[in-house]
């Protein structure tokens, strides 16, 4: 069989295009079966990859063909890391949903007249005051007994058309890292595909804060962080926002007891994790800290769980799209703005369910 023949490329290209991907050097050396001691020649140009190596390296790091023969890359802004463990690498699927997120807000930028309408509030106000003042701006009221699934639907929704935001769902497949945002001109809140509603809901809200304060990066959102700092004003202001503390008081009242039946239905009043509910209970004095820690020691460990089981194709690649982008670019193909290929392009997703979106 013939050897698929060298090709000639920039060497610090090829270094970046691995690193701006989230892997190290021995980790695609295993990936394209071939030495350390190549990659690492290649990176410095004193030796070549074959074509057949450059087109498994495009796969592998989710980029066309053509960036390997390029001499720059497009610099994508440096986002803030907020998780706990900030020294771990953060997983390659968490850069390529970074450079997704990039590209639908550009092309959205593109295509509307309009930018993000974050609103402005006093830097002096509380996190929990500004989630009442918040919820006052969205006016959607407080919802109550929905369902998860259908509560995170309508305040996507409510948020992508009362702030003009892109909000989609993209699978980082990293336990730290439950979601980010980023501020531009048109802004994005991005969430873990694989995390219950219950969970998305509470980082959803999590990213609003940060977008809110122009603190917009990279999310573990460890709920039971307390003090000063953005990550625990971003999980205040989320609790507030989903389950008030004056209202879990009246809603307490209900039940003669707190056991796992009565935190199981406070959590499907306000469509949380049950962790959150025994946080808030925590906070304002209703259970001891030992109980807390009963309570998860008996087995509430759904903040940390994936969803599993048959998906729903058809609202998985919506969800990766989000309303606004689909919207948007359904109008402008539409309207002879785009075209097909184009639309391809932005969606991002198989023929059969582009077609249903141009249906609607």
């Amino acid at each position: 069989m013939r050897k698929s023949a060298e090709i000639k490329t920039n060497p610090e290209v090829l270094k970046e295009l691995r690193e701006t991907s989230g892997y190290s050097v021995d980790e695609i050396a295993k990936k394209i079966k071939t030495t350390i001691d190549k990659i690492n020649e290649t990176e410095k140009g004193l030796a070549l990859f074959t074509l057949t190596q450059i087109k498994k390296l495009a796969d592998i790091y989710h980029r066309p063909l053509a960036a390997f023969f390029t001499d720059t890359l497009p610099k994508m802004p440096i986002l803030a890391d907020y998780r706990i463990n900030r020294e771990k690498r953060l997983a390659p699927e968490v850069y390529t949903a970074q450079r997704r997120a990039h590209y639908l807000t550009n092309k959205l930028v593109e295509l509307m007249d309009k930018r993000s309408q974050i609103p402005n509030f006093p830097e002096t106000l509380e996190p929990d005051k500004l989630a009442d003042e918040f919820r006052k701006y969205l006016k959607p009221g407080l919802l109550k007994s929905i369902k998860p699934e259908e509560l995170l639907a309508h305040y996507k929704q409510v948020l992508e058309e009362k702030l003009l935001i892109s909000i989609i769902e993209l699978p980082l497949k990293a336990d730290d890292v439950r979601g980010f945002s980023i501020s531009s001109n048109i802004s994005c809140i991005v969430l873990n595909e694989g995390d219950k509603p219950q969970i998305k809901l509470f980082s959803l809200f999590h990213e609003v804060y940060h977008l809110i304060k122009r603190t917009s990066g990279i999310c573990s959102i460890e709920i039971e962080q307390k003090g000063a700092g953005i990550e625990p004003n971003c999980d205040s202001f989320a609790a507030e926002f989903l389950v008030p503390l004056d209202d879990l008081k009246e809603e307490r009242k209900k039940f003669l007891q707190l056991d796992e039946t009565s935190i199981s239905k406070l959590s499907e009043i306000y469509g949380v994790s049950k962790q959150v509910i025994m946080l808030r209970l925590l906070w304002s004095k209703d259970i001891t800290k030992e109980r807390y820690n009963q309570f998860k020691k008996e087995g509430v460990k759904e903040f940390k769980e994936k969803t599993f089981g048959r998906r729903n194709w058809n609202k998985v690649f919506q969800n990766r799209v989000g309303n606004l982008a689909l919207g948007e670019t359904t109008n402008a193909y539409r309207s002879g703005k785009i075209s097909y290929s184009e639309v391809f392009d932005i969606l991002n997703t198989k023929t059969k369910y582009i077609e249903k979106f141009l249906e609607r």
